[in-house]
């Protein structure tokens, strides 16, 4: 009897040790519009594996990728209600926090070294910002790329850009306005609708990175890609300060350190299937032709487009931002 009394602490601990991560394991519900298996859906796959895995099974990321949860206007109204976070493009994140979208005005990075140039300069303070004035924890980079328009008719300046369907992401106001600028009234849309649209021919000109257009089905029944980018399209993981404190404190400069690691790989990797996607769609068979863009033209949209970054800056809340976002490209 004394041998069985003194044996049941041993058992006890060595349950404890064997089932505490998963008695203890925290399950967040994670949303993306990426699909399952585009660039960022299988590297973010892989992050919610390395997680489970680098923290013994304590955090689990469920993943809902694809729109399965809805557009990302839908996915904010549900984050805190039965979603925890989600990987969001530029368009998401903002409506969390306007500023980070300073990343996303036209023209301000026209080469990828130029974007991250903004990026790491103002991440210190986007990460400060989120900490400070708003519920949730902004833990690692995302990336759509350079952003193109894609049309059904040629789009070789200002006057055909005015005369275009332009669909535009509804509650997308940095996008709505900076079309405003140029004098175009885009429609607004839900993300999901495209491609109807599309067909109906409610639309006839998109804006995306080749990618993310591809990996929508938006290309079948466009033509034409301007020869140049116009912005660059941000993006990001997010999770609410709620779920933030459900992982144990031992573990959550581990879940950060992934995240921020698998971020750089989307972004490596979303621009090596964007560059893939532009040659794709633009060779022999792709269907695209790939509209030059005049210096003058592109000098006049650039003009445009620049001249209204105080505005823009002034409309999300990020006048603050803007010096060291233009201070960050001029280095």
């Amino acid at each position: 009897m004394r041998f069985r009394l003194g044996f049941l602490p041993t058992l006890t601990l060595i349950a404890a040790l064997f089932s505490g991560s998963s008695a203890h394991a925290v399950s967040l519900r994670l949303a993306s519009l990426a699909p399952q298996d585009s660039a960022w859906g299988r590297l973010i796959q892989e992050l919610a594996a390395d997680v489970k895995k680098e923290t013994g099974g304590q955090v689990d990321f469920k993943l809902f990728l694809g729109g399965k949860l809805g557009d990302e206007g839908k996915v904010v109204k549900k984050l805190g209600r039965g979603v925890d976070g989600a990987f969001f493009t530029g368009q998401g994140v903002g409506q969390i926090y306007p500023g980070f979208r300073i990343q996303e005005l036209p023209f301000l990075s026209e080469t990828y070294e130029e974007a991250d140039k903004v990026r790491k300069a103002l991440w210190p303070l986007f990460t400060a910002a989120f900490e400070k004035d708003t519920d949730f924890v902004l833990l690692g980079p995302g990336e759509t790329g350079m952003v193109y328009l894609l049309s059904k008719n040629t789009i070789t300046g200002v006057e055909d850009l005015r005369k275009a369907r332009l669909w535009v992401w509804e509650g997308d106001e940095v996008a709505s306005q900076t079309f405003q600028v140029f004098g175009v009234s885009p429609r607004p849309l839900d993300i999901l609708t495209v491609v109807q649209q599309i067909k109906s021919g409610g639309i006839d000109a998109v804006y995306n990175s080749p990618a993310g257009a591809v990996a929508l089905g938006w290309t079948s029944d466009l033509k034409h890609i301007s020869g140049v980018a116009f912005a660059y399209a941000s993006g990001a993981f997010v999770l609410t300060k709620d779920a933030w404190k459900k992982i144990p404190e031992a573990q959550r400069e581990k879940v950060r350190s992934i995240v921020q690691k698998f971020g750089e790989k989307i972004i490596l990797q979303t621009r090596t299937d964007n560059q893939a996607a532009l040659e794709r769609l633009t060779g022999t068979g792709g269907g695209f032709t790939k509209t030059p863009i005049a210096p003058a033209q592109y000098a006049e949209f650039k003009k445009t487009g620049m001249g209204a970054w105080p505005k823009l800056a002034e409309a999300i809340k990020a006048g603050h931002l803007l010096g060291p976002a233009r201070q960050a490209v001029s280095k």
